[in-house]
C-alpha cells in the first residue's frame, strides 16, 4: 500500500494540467492550503514555440513601370530577374512565369521570411502590389513555402498524410479552379499511397518526382522547404497571411501527430484556433 507522500509525488509527476492535479489532491483529502502549496511547487508548463521560415510566391498581372514606382514608394526591396529558383534573404524578386495568362504576367517571389517581421514585410509587399494595380485571374496561383530543414523524416511524411486527410475540407475554402483535380498545377493527393514511406525520398517517389501537386515534394531538395501550391492567386494580405499560418501550423502539428481518419469539417481541424476556424468558414461560405 502506498504512503501519502508516495501518492502526492505520483500526482505531481502525472501528466495533465494543474486543474487535473488539483482535483486529484482534493480526492486525496488534502486541505486547501496544502494543495495550494503543492501546486505552487509544480514547474510552469513550457509552451512549445514553433519557429519557422516561410516564403510566398504571388502570381499576378502588373505593369513593370507601375510596380517599380510603387515598390520604391513603399520602400519594398525588389529586383526584376530572369526565371530562376535562387533563394535570397534580402529582396522580393519578380520573375517570368509562362503559366500565367494575360497582360504583364509576373511572379513576385518573397525573400526567406521569419516571424512577425516577415509578416510585416509581406504585408508591405501586398500593399505595394495593390497600389500598382496588380490583378489575379483563374490562371494565377499563390504558393507558400514552409521551412522544413529541421523536420525529421517522420514529421515530413506526416505533413503529406495529414494534408491528404484534410484536402476535401481545404477544398471548401479554395476557389473551384483549385479543388479536386481541376488544376494541372496543383493536382490532388487523393489516391497517393504514403503508408509505405519511411524517408523524405520515399515521398518524392510516391509523388512520381512531380512538383505539380497541392503539396510539392520536390521543393525539399532545392530549398529545404515544403511547398503548398493549392491557394488561388491573391494579393490580399489577410487571405495570404491566414493561409501561411495554416500551412505553418499544419507542419508544426505534424511533428508529433498524424490524423487517423479523414477530416470532414473545418471545426474538426485540430491545430486551428476558434478565430482561425471562423475565418476559413467565412471563406467557404463566400466560395460555396
Amino acid at each position: 500500500m502506498k504512503t501519502l507522500n508516495e501518492e502526492i509525488q505520483e500526482i505531481k509527476n502525472m501528466k495533465g494540467s494543474k486543474a487535473v492535479k488539483k482535483e486529484a489532491f482534493i480526492k486525496l483529502g488534502l486541505r486547501k492550503y496544502e494543495i495550494e502549496l503543492l501546486l505552487s511547487e509544480l514547474p510552469k508548463p513550457v509552451r512549445e514555440v514553433h519557429k519557422f521560415t516561410f516564403g510566398v510566391e504571388i502570381e499576378c498581372l502588373v505593369a513593370a513601370s507601375l510596380m517599380r514606382e510603387s515598390a520604391m514608394r513603399n520602400e519594398m526591396p525588389f529586383q526584376y530577374e530572369g526565371y530562376n529558383h535562387v533563394d535570397n534573404n534580402h529582396y522580393y524578386k519578380f520573375v517570368s512565369d509562362s503559366s500565367i495568362r494575360g497582360e504583364n504576367p509576373i511572379e513576385c517571389v518573397s525573400p526567406v521570411l521569419t516571424g512577425k517581421a516577415g509578416m510585416k514585410s509581406l504585408e508591405n509587399c501586398c500593399k505595394a502590389l495593390n497600389e500598382a494595380g496588380a490583378q489575379v485571374n483563374i490562371s494565377t496561383g499563390l504558393h507558400v513555402h514552409i521551412g522544413a530543414a529541421n523536420l525529421s523524416d517522420e514529421a515530413y511524411i506526416n505533413v503529406f498524410k495529414n494534408y491528404q486527410k484534410l484536402e476535401r475540407v481545404i477544398d471548401t475554402f479554395m476557389a473551384r479552379s483549385r479543388r479536386a483535380n481541376n488544376s494541372q498545377w496543383c493536382r490532388t493527393l487523393q489516391g497517393r499511397n504514403f503508408m509505405w514511406c519511411t524517408t523524405k525520398s520515399d515521398i518524392f517517389d510516391a509523388m512520381n518526382g512531380d512538383r505539380y501537386f497541392k503539396v510539392n515534394a520536390c521543393s525539399y531538395a532545392r530549398h529545404k522547404t515544403i511547398e503548398f501550391r493549392q491557394h488561388q492567386g491573391s494579393t490580399d494580405f489577410e487571405k495570404i497571411s491566414n493561409w501561411v499560418n495554416f500551412c505553418a501550423k499544419l507542419v508544426a502539428w505534424s511533428k508529433k501527430n498524424v490524423l487517423s481518419s479523414e477530416v470532414t469539417s473545418i471545426d474538426e481541424i485540430p491545430f486551428l484556433t476558434k478565430k482561425e476556424k471562423s475565418f476559413f468558414k467565412s471563406r467557404a461560405e463566400v466560395l460555396a
